[in-house]
């Protein structure tokens, strides 16, 4: 088994893992989709912070133009330290016609900053991922995201994912459920 498959594998069951931490933890965690403040964690432990799904959609404007359709869920027990929060991203970008494929799927595991920003966007973040890009192979990906929450359901997001042999960048917007 190859080195590249071996690390494609890690970063899978990495991802599951950690999805599956909170739920996990210890007997009383409790995992909740939704509802709840999006700001701290309000005095809970990491263990019992709830987990927010997103729904993504955009395009990839370069190095070709394609269609984009995700999820993302919040990892509120893999952090860096205060402000950092964790995420798993997972993306469909279609008709992405790099060397040939015409579907790629980039999955990452974020580490994302929190900014507070004036003016009409309430909050700003930051941050970086890695993880890995499949369809026609499968390849290390490292990705970039600047982002802003602009309404209370709704957020925008500009990622740039540095693959094997090409540099993606997708705009997309976020629907939190």
């Amino acid at each position: 088994m190859s080195l590249k498959r071996i690390a494609v594998m890690l970063t899978l069951v990495g991802a599951v893992a950690l999805a599956a931490a909170p739920a996990l933890g210890s007997a009383g965690a409790a995992l909740s989709l939704g509802g709840g403040s999006r700001s701290a964690l309000g005095g809970q432990g990491l263990m019992e912070a709830p987990i927010y799904l997103s729904l993504r959609g955009g395009a990839m404007l370069s190095p070709r133009g394609a269609g984009l359709v995700g999820i993302d869920a919040s990892l509120p027990s893999l952090s860096l330290g205060a402000g950092w929060r964790g995420r798993l991203d997972a993306d469909v970008i279609i008709k992405a016609n790099l060397a040939g494929v015409n579907t790629i799927v980039p999955v990452t595991i974020d580490q994302l900053y929190t900014v507070s920003a004036p003016g009409r966007i309430g909050v700003a973040y930051y941050g970086a991922g890695v993880g890995v890009v499949s369809g026609g192979g499968t390849r290390f990906n490292a990705k970039l995201v600047l982002g802003a929450e602009i309404a209370k359901k709704l957020g925008a997001e500009v990622n740039v994912h540095f693959a094997e042999r090409d540099t993606l960048v997708t705009v997309l917007a976020r629907l939190h459920l």
